[in-house]
């Protein structure tokens, strides 16, 4: 569970952490491990009682789990004389937001963190986005990223074209057009997860626009989950506008399993489109950094 938290979490405990669990017929469904902080940020009291982390099993969850491990830890904060209790959470974890709040948390002080890396200019390889021309199979695990479904992959992953980024002789991401007229759709996009946040995605997108819209395409589709948040940002952001939503798309006659993202159950699917007039990217290039 801890590793579900904190993926590159080494197992070694804080000397000065405690740990609570939630147990029942001799399984673990949850933790929530607390310290008692010099200071914290937004709160009052010096020292304070902070919650570090905080876990609760995908299939208990919504069930008061969480609830019963927070209360656990209030109370022996309470008992030992204080007055309040901290927490923070990733601005980006709607999720955790949004619980903590349903649990009486205030929102204090908001902080972004930043860091530069040094050696990045060391680092730094070209990324070139090109048409691939070898084996499909070869991008499974990337249409995979993009797609749950194996049975939706197998009907179309070998249709259409593929455009492929490369980095260092390394196939890093991959996005597939398939023509239907003057429609063009972007039917799967992936990055693989340690190159994202560099803009890869973004440069893919934008010479499959070029692709499409050079060959005479009056515009370009694309589809994704109502439930994916980032996605919708993202195709937005690139100058996608809003078309339509179909409903129960995402079932298991379809080969998908039971699903969520950030806690919201994967259902229904919206179709965006943009028109050559229409985008926000900047002029045509090929690579980027």
């Amino acid at each position: 569970m801890r590793l579900l938290l904190w993926p590159d979490d080494d197992g070694d405990d804080a000397t000065d952490q405690t740990v609570l669990v939630w147990e029942q017929d001799g399984s673990l469904g949850g933790f929530i491990i607390y310290s008692l902080r010099p200071w914290a940020e937004g709160c009052i009291e010096r020292p304070v009682p902070f919650i570090e982390g905080w876990f609760v099993r995908k299939d208990l969850r919504l069930c008061g789990v969480g609830r019963a491990l927070v209360a656990a830890v209030e109370d022996r904060a309470r008992a030992d004389g204080f007055n309040e209790v901290g927490s923070n959470v990733a601005v980006a974890n709607r999720a955790s937001l949004a619980a903590h709040r349903r649990l009486g948390f205030e929102p204090t002080e908001r902080v972004q963190y930043f860091r530069k890396n040094l050696r990045l200019d060391e680092i730094r390889v070209v990324v070139t986005v090109e048409a691939f021309s070898g084996s499909r199979s070869d991008l499974l695990p990337l249409f995979a990223l993009a797609d749950d479904s194996p049975t939706e992959i197998n009907g179309y992953f070998e249709l259409g074209e593929v455009l492929v980024a490369w980095r260092a002789q390394q196939v890093i991401g991959h996005i597939q057009l398939i023509a239907a007229g003057t429609d063009w759709e972007i039917k799967s996009v992936a990055v693989l997860e340690k190159q994202r946040g560099q803009g890869i995605g973004v440069a893919l997108v934008h010479a499959a626009l070029e692709r499409a819209f050079s060959a005479g395409a009056g515009r370009v589709v694309v589809a994704t989950a109502t439930a994916d948040i980032d996605n919708l940002r993202f195709y937005q952001r690139l100058g996608f506008r809003m078309d339509r939503m179909e409903r129960d798309v995402f079932g298991i006659e379809r080969g998908y399993p039971i699903l969520e993202v950030d806690g919201i159950r994967i259902r229904d699917r919206l179709w965006f489109s943009i028109r050559a007039e229409d985008r926000r990217l900047p002029g045509a290039a090929a690579e980027t950094r």
